[in-house]
């Protein structure tokens, strides 16, 4: 016969009021956790390291891009001054803001340690893209003649997207890995 002081004890006292997944013990006042055996988990992955000189120089060059695209582009100088922005030039300005945010994408990658040739390639043609669409604004503005005495010159814009290009094309070099140099 049981006593009634037995019946709450652990090993004779009413089942839990839930039962355990399948291959999941269930865990009693007294007993001992499962633990799992530190052979079968997963090895943890470590997380490459990122090219600092490299990110640094893409993210500098992706900020001077996308702000070249707001700052002025062409100055005319006459009785008064009008200081015309690269974003009112149409389909060069958004050339530049997307070249500027695929560089943006590739420069966040360099960050978290992503290599390779793709990031390479992007970064030296998003570069030689932000050049040359600057090259090709300067000789426009450059080869303005003078007209009812306003003079025409080279805003800040497009020399800050010069440099922009250059760093990506800079950062393209700096990602490259030791053995392929």
């Amino acid at each position: 016969m049981t006593d009634a002081r037995d019946e709450g004890t652990v090993e004779s006292g009413p089942p839990l009021p839930h039962t355990p997944p399948a291959g999941i013990k269930a865990v009693r006042p007294g007993d001992e956790p499962p633990v799992a055996p530190s052979e079968a988990g997963p090895v943890p992955r470590e997380r490459p390291a990122s090219n600092w000189p490299a990110a640094m120089a893409a993210s500098v060059g992706v900020v001077a891009a996308i702000i070249g695209t707001f700052l002025p582009w062409m100055v005319t100088e006459g009785a008064f001054a009008v200081e015309e922005i690269g974003w009112d030039r149409g389909t060069d300005a958004v050339l530049v803001l997307a070249a500027g945010l695929v560089a943006a994408g590739v420069a966040g990658s360099l960050w978290t340690g992503v290599r390779g040739r793709v990031v390479e390639v992007l970064l030296s043609v998003t570069g030689v893209a932000l050049v040359v669409i600057a090259g090709l604004e300067m000789g426009d503005v450059a080869g303005m003649a003078s007209a009812n005495g306003f003079e025409f010159s080279i805003g800040s814009g497009l020399p800050v997207i010069t440099v922009g290009g250059v760093l990506l094309m800079a950062a393209a070099l700096l990602d490259r890995a030791p053995w392929r140099r």
